[in-house]
């Protein structure tokens, strides 16, 4: 069982934990979930609740005894769906928070893979120098072959790009890219790029989901943060470089 996909899609381990026992028993009570996992009832009903707000379990009081039920699997798609569209009416509420004054601020909301391309279409579109901090390795995963060219695309048009992704991570480079290495808790588990006056954001949960921010402030600003971290990082060894070579 991929563990993973659950932690991406905001899920604690503890949550997991109950989830998964849940599934297997079909229901059950707080004081059995909680001798199963070795942990204290406070503690069980804390991750019980988080899971209930999530919409992922549910709860019926029989006989005065409260009993949790597991949310049929293939409701997660939709229950994801549904948050994103609550995340996305606030969206203009966020970009407000970010000392944007007297700027008109353009957001769009893409899904899936295709969404996450539509970003990297637009990159070779606006043809500027761009940054990139997060899951290199998801995009050669989960669109191997569209990378590959994207790379391609980004050498032949000499678009500048720097990159800052985790040490333990897999990934290739184009020839204009330069990247640094930064260790694992500092990279975000969003992929944020920049370029132009834009920022991208590519969310990975299941199916993914892709925010554009036509902003000059917030991508100033998240150009800024890029900075400071790009100061932080280490170099790669000659070994690594050559592994990220096309």
């Amino acid at each position: 069982m991929d563990r993973e996909a659950l932690k991406r899609i905001g899920l604690a381990e503890e949550e997991i934990n109950i989830y998964f026992i849940l599934l297997r028993r079909g229901f059950s009570k707080a004081t059995v979930i909680s001798k199963e996992l070795n942990v204290a009832r406070t503690t069980t009903y804390r991750f019980l609740n988080s899971l209930l707000e999530k919409g992922l379990i549910s709860e019926n009081i029989q006989n005065n005894v409260k009993y949790f039920y597991p949310v049929d699997p293939k409701r997660i798609p939709e229950i994801l769906e549904e948050r994103t569209h609550e995340i996305e009416k606030i969206i203009p509420e966020l970009v407000s928070m970010q000392g944007i004054s007297n700027e008109e601020s353009k957001v769009e909301l893409f899904k899936g893979k295709e969404g996450m391309k539509t970003v990297m279409r637009d990159i070779i579109r606006e043809g500027k120098s761009y940054t990139f901090i997060g899951e290199a390795e998801k995009y050669f995963s989960d669109v191997s072959i569209f990378i590959t060219q994207w790379l391609k695309s980004v050498e032949e048009k000499k678009i500048i790009g720097k990159l800052l992704c985790s040490k333990t991570q897999k990934f290739k480079v184009a020839k204009t890219e330069t990247y640094k290495l930064l260790d694992e808790d500092l990279i975000p588990e969003i992929s944020i790029w920049t370029y132009g006056n834009k920022t991208a954001l590519v969310i990975w949960s299941n199916p993914s989901y892709a925010i554009i921010i036509d902003s000059k402030a917030v991508t100033n600003g998240n150009r800024k943060t890029f900075d400071y971290l790009w100061r932080l990082a280490k170099n790669p060894s000659k070994e690594h470089f050559k592994e990220t070579n096309l």
